[in-house]
């Protein structure tokens, strides 16, 4: 009975070795397209910003948005795959998107009533497509997660830069600080012809 139960230690001991041994995975920048024609090329950006104004906390909700340009880098992306141009992008889609609120300031979203829309539009453009939303954020929250909208928007990536707007209305009675600085964390996936 002794030499089964040690036999059985030393099996669950060395499972537990070979688990802990094996390499962990690591994201690839690209990913295997069902379409053998395809090359997907995940896009990760990340921006801080400093919103230096204050909003004033008011007895009724007002609306507000937050403007903030990105610069695409397509450009500079591609240059890492031999024979693709922006000619060879065939669709471009956010995959993910957040803000938090720098840990440093004391600041919350409470000033949030209840939602938040994501769009986005060319620098100085006019046509801005929305592109996430967020319902229901919880009271002392520092952070949003998005719910991303499955939408191409390469037409907003042939420019060397682009603007994000961020809409919303104040929650009564709450304002946010002055110098809150915002951290944003964005995910396109590029989808582009294979040369």
């Amino acid at each position: 009975m002794k030499k089964v139960i040690l036999l059985t230690l030393l099996f669950v001991v060395s499972i537990t070795i070979l688990n802990s041994c094996k390499k962990k995975s690591t994201a690839s920048t690209t990913t295997t397209n069902p379409n053998s024609n395809l090359l997907d090329i995940d896009v990760p950006y990340t921006k801080s910003k400093t919103i230096t104004d204050a909003i004033p906390a008011f007895a009724a909700s007002l609306p507000v948005e937050l403007k903030d340009t990105f610069a695409t880098k397509v450009d500079e992306i591609l240059s890492s795959y031999p024979g693709i141009t922006k000619s060879s992008i065939t669709k471009i889609t956010p995959l993910l998107m957040n803000a938090t609120i720098d840990n440093a300031n004391s600041q919350t979203l409470d000033f949030i009533d209840d939602s938040v829309k994501v769009y986005v539009d060319a620098y100085n453009g006019t046509n801005p497509r929305l592109v996430a939303t967020k319902y229901g954020i919880l009271p002392g929250a520092k952070s949003i997660d998005f719910t991303v909208i499955d939408s191409d928007i390469k037409d907003y990536f042939n420019n060397e830069y682009m603007q994000f707007s961020l809409k919303f209305f104040t929650k009564p009675n709450q304002g946010m600080q002055a110098n809150t600085t915002f951290i944003t964390n964005i995910k396109f996936k590029i989808t582009a012809q294979k040369p």
